[in-house]
């Protein structure tokens, strides 16, 4: 819930959508785990309380568009 995150984030994307590959963009990382997109936006950005959930979607998200820590 950082700007490096939602920077890292930005950067995974765009590397995907060069490479033809998925995901490609905020809105197809909402619509893998049935989110709504301006929630998606809100965890990328760090725009929302931490809590258990929260810190749950991140994770996912990373996983998903393949963040390396």
């Amino acid at each position: 819930m950082s700007f490096e995150f939602a920077d890292a984030v930005v950067l995974c994307l765009k590397r995907n959508k060069r490479l033809g590959i998925k995901p490609s963009s905020q809105t197809e990382i909402a619509e893998h785990f049935g989110l709504s997109k301006p929630y998606v936006n809100q965890l990328i950005n760090g725009n929302v309380a931490n809590t258990a959930n929260t810190r749950h979607w991140i994770e996912e998200i990373k996983k998903y568009v393949e963040i390396d820590e």
